[in-house]
C-alpha cells in the first residue's frame, strides 16, 4: 500500500485553517521561499498571476492580516479575497493531457 500524498494546494489550505485557529489575530504572515508560497524564487513556472491568486487565497482564509509576505494586504486585495478568495486555489490537472485540434 503506498502512502497517501498530499498536494502543495492540500498543505496550503491545511496550513491556513490550523492558523486560522490557533492564531485569530495573526496580522503579519510570510510565506516566502517556501513552496506554499508560488513565486519565482521557488519555481520559475510561477508568475505574477500565480502569486497574486495566492494572495487573494491567503487573505480569504486569514482576513486579519494585514502584511502578507513583504506587501501590505490592500483594501482592494481585501475586498476581492472577500468575494473570490475560496476559488483561488490553483489546481493542475493529474495526468498528461491532450489538446483537441
Amino acid at each position: 500500500m503506498r502512502p497517501p500524498t498530499f498536494s502543495c494546494e492540500d498543505i496550503r489550505a491545511a496550513l491556513l485553517e490550523h492558523l486560522a485557529d490557533v492564531t485569530p489575530s495573526l496580522e503579519y504572515l510570510s510565506l516566502l521561499g517556501n513552496e506554499a508560497c508560488p513565486n519565482q524564487l521557488v519555481s520559475l513556472d510561477k508568475d505574477e498571476d500565480d502569486y497574486q491568486r495566492y494572495r487573494y487565497f491567503v487573505l480569504h482564509k486569514l482576513p486579519q492580516l494585514k502584511f502578507l509576505d513583504t506587501r501590505k494586504a490592500t483594501n482592494t486585495e481585501v475586498m476581492e479575497a472577500q468575494a473570490r478568495g475560496a476559488f483561488m486555489k490553483v489546481v493542475k490537472p493529474k495526468g498528461p493531457t491532450t489538446a483537441a485540434l
